[in-house]
């Protein structure tokens, strides 16, 4: 019996998505304005290319469905692009070429991927795991923004100015930040697949 995609993705396959999307989880998990931003981003980027890819799979031959996936998604990753530079430069600027990595996400490709499929509807696959990697840049943003800038959104929190740890805003922080959301998920994963096993 095939398992549902969508209880796979809840269930099954959460720290795989977040190895997948590993790159621009960290690069835009510094603070929480960049975090929203990059969120909104890949969500969008990924509903609208799930939603394309499905209309259009049946028109792409096997050969060339690698290169017309990329095409479309890298399309809409620059569209985006220019309209957060246009209305939302600061976050834009934030992000700097980090947004532009959406397109070569290998989260995103897969997503397009098994949506054109049609295994399942792609503004199901497309809204969960879009929401999931936002859930996780917002958490990773937060600690990150609080413990190592001693901030949050940007505004400074004074009593922690003199306990903050400038190391966790950094490259180092984000490894270390996304090491320990990842293993708590591979924890209430693992416990919630035992529960279930022994209801059965």
């Amino acid at each position: 019996m095939k398992t549902n995609k969508l209880s796979e993705l809840l269930k099954g396959t959460p720290s795989l998505l977040l190895m997948l999307g590993a790159g621009f989880v960290m690069a835009s998990s510094s603070n929480l304005q960049a975090a929203l931003g990059m969120g909104a981003a890949v969500l969008i980027s990924m509903l609208l290319a799930s939603l394309v890819l499905t209309a259009l799979c049946k028109f792409i031959p096997a050969y060339a469905q690698l290169p017309a996936y990329l095409l479309i998604i890298t399309g809409f990753v620059s569209i985006i692009g220019m309209l957060m530079q246009a209305w939302l430069p600061d976050v834009a600027n934030m992000l700097g070429i980090h947004l532009a990595t959406i397109a070569v996400s290998a989260v995103i490709y897969r997503k397009g991927e098994e949506s054109a499929e049609g295994n399942i509807f792609p503004i199901n696959t497309a809204l969960v795991t879009g929401v999931y990697l936002t859930v996780i840049m917002l958490v990773s943003a937060l600690i990150r923004e609080f413990i190592g800038s001693a901030s949050i959104w940007g505004q400074p929190i004074e009593f922690m100015a003199n306990y903050k740890i400038s190391a966790i805003a950094g490259a180092f922080g984000g490894y270390l930040v996304l090491a320990i959301v990842t293993a708590i998920i591979n924890k209430l994963t693992s416990a919630r697949n035992t529960e279930e096993k022994e209801d059965k």
